[in-house]
């Protein structure tokens, strides 16, 4: 079994920028590129040019840190359950020159106030399918980055049903999901945010993998 190339260099690119990897953090994917693209429209078209944003579940800080970088009158927080991972995504900031303020604790845990985005890349794999996995997945990368109990949807549930509290009106939050899983998530969402638009867009590949909500201004949510 040989480690994948990112682990072996010691980094990664994702979005144009260099970011330090090691085995207490995922490997970056196209599909979270995908998932920051389309978060940045969003952005845009809904919020100011001066949102407060929280990653949820930062890992190597790839997605926080490029939106800091993207766009840069931004106040970025983010969580992460894991040291050793939230050692990287420091390091990482301070490598590609982002002030993001990173704090240790499961999900919302460690946070406090409300946000205008709220982006999450959670683990949404089932247990069941940790070994049916790629050998440099299950070989190499962190299996609590990637196995959310039995179903891939433990964290995500638990997410849906705080975000409400802490999400700005108007507001955007995004999820990376299981291919499987589009219209589960979707109705976790939309019972966490109702009266507000929510649905599900496909990767590149054709197959379900976000979860949007666009959160209006002055309705009722929970």
């Amino acid at each position: 079994m040989t480690m994948p190339r990112a682990y072996q260099e010691g980094t990664s690119n994702f979005y144009g920028f260099d970011f330090e990897v090691n085995t207490s953090t995922l490997i970056p994917r196209p599909e979270t590129e995908q998932l920051v693209e389309r978060t940045l429209e969003l952005t845009k078209k809904y919020l100011s040019d001066h949102p407060r944003i929280l990653d949820i579940g930062t890992g190597s800080g790839v997605i926080a840190i490029t939106l800091k970088k993207l766009l840069p009158n931004s106040v970025v927080e983010a969580t992460d359950i894991s040291v050793r991972a939230l050692e990287t995504a420091r390091a990482n900031a301070k490598g590609n020159q982002a002030n993001v303020t990173f704090h240790a604790g499961n999900l919302f845990e460690p946070i406090e106030g409300r946000f205008d985005l709220i982006i999450a890349n959670l683990p949404y794999v089932p247990a069941a399918r940790w070994r049916f996995l790629e050998n440099q997945v299950w070989g190499f990368e962190p299996k609590d980055a990637i196995v959310s109990g039995r179903d891939g949807l433990k964290l995500i549930r638990v997410f849906c049903e705080e975000v409400g509290t802490h999400i700005n009106q108007p507001g955007v939050v995004a999820l990376e999901i299981d291919d499987t899983h589009g219209p589960r998530v979707l109705k976790l969402l939309q019972k966490a945010l109702p009266n507000h638009q929510c649905f599900v867009e496909k990767d590149l590949t054709g197959r379900d993998r976000f979860c949007f909500a666009i959160v209006r201004a002055n309705q009722e949510s929970v």
